[in-house]
């Protein structure tokens, strides 16, 4: 891990951004998955940076929901196949109840 996390605040509106890089070691799953989902790429790559490659991709593996360009650009940047995500097998699982249904 490097000293310091050097992104920029662009994915971190709801917080409060010098307190959380002060504390980055304790919140690495928020921050990765925050990053990748609105960050730059200059965000990205130093967050890999900062926490390793392989924890990356346990955070981001393991989230319950990535939205669809988030995960196509993961699997891309990884070279891991979608099936491997969490959120993909979660996906399968859903069932849609629309109001007019009867059930």
């Amino acid at each position: 891990m490097n000293n310091r996390l050097y992104i920029s605040s662009k994915a971190f509106w709801d917080v409060d951004f010098d307190k959380l890089i002060e504390q980055a070691e304790k919140f690495p799953d928020y921050i990765i998955r925050k990053v990748f989902e609105y960050g730059t790429f200059n965000d990205v790559i130093n967050t890999v940076n900062y926490f390793g490659k392989q924890k990356a991709i346990e955070s981001l593996t393991s989230a319950g929901f990535l939205n669809e360009k988030t995960l196509h650009f993961v699997s891309v940047f990884f070279k891991i196949e979608k099936s491997n995500f969490k959120c993909c097998t979660n996906k399968q699982q859903r069932h849609f109840y629309s109001k007019r249904s009867k059930i």
